[in-house]
């Protein structure tokens, strides 16, 4: 009997849904992209972590996005308590394949996360997304999606060693 996969939120052209196991594979080579504490690019890791949580618990969890057309997974999206004293989660998304990028998925799946999380959690009245200065493709999916530029956070980027300022951006329940 064939599992049927379950689709948390669905838009025009993705969907979204939990990770599966099948998805594992073709995630692991990306850095950070279902967890923010670890980078999982470890299949055997991942496979272990995805056993023992399924990637989704109270405070953080990663989704699949699916293209429509033909259900082809082309990115991951994650959220996360990005601190005890916000209210809310920190987004963050890659699409997978270079040639899949700049076709909309992104922007559509933050808006489906982004609905669904305040839909779905009342006690969530902030969502916010950290980006690098250099990545205007990233913060113009920010934008399209409603989210407002807040402020820069310096030295606040992903590298380690020089690491890139970034700016922050939020959008809150009502806006």
């Amino acid at each position: 009997m064939r599992t049927r996969r379950i689709r948390i939120s669905e838009g025009r052209s993705v969907s979204l849904r939990r990770i599966e196991a099948g998805d594992l594979p073709q995630i692991a080579p990306h850095l950070f992209t279902v967890s923010i504490t670890e980078p999982l690019t470890e299949l055997p890791r991942l496979q272990a972590v995805h056993a023992a949580t399924g990637l989704w618990l109270e405070d953080s969890g990663a989704v699949a996005i699916l293209e429509n057309a033909g259900g082809r997974m082309v990115g991951t999206m994650q959220f996360y308590r990005s601190s005890p004293v916000i209210h809310g989660y920190e987004l963050g998304y890659i699409v997978h394949d270079p040639a899949d990028r700049g076709k909309g998925y992104a922007s559509e799946a933050t808006r489906l996360l982004t609905d669904l999380l305040f839909a779905e959690r009342p006690g969530c009245f902030r969502l916010q997304l950290i980006i690098e200065t250099w990545n205007e493709a990233s913060w113009r999916i920010a934008e399209r999606c409603g989210y407002a530029r807040e402020t820069l956070l310096r030295k606040a980027g992903f590298s380690t060693e020089d690491p890139e300022d970034c700016y922050l951006y939020a959008r809150v329940r009502g806006d």
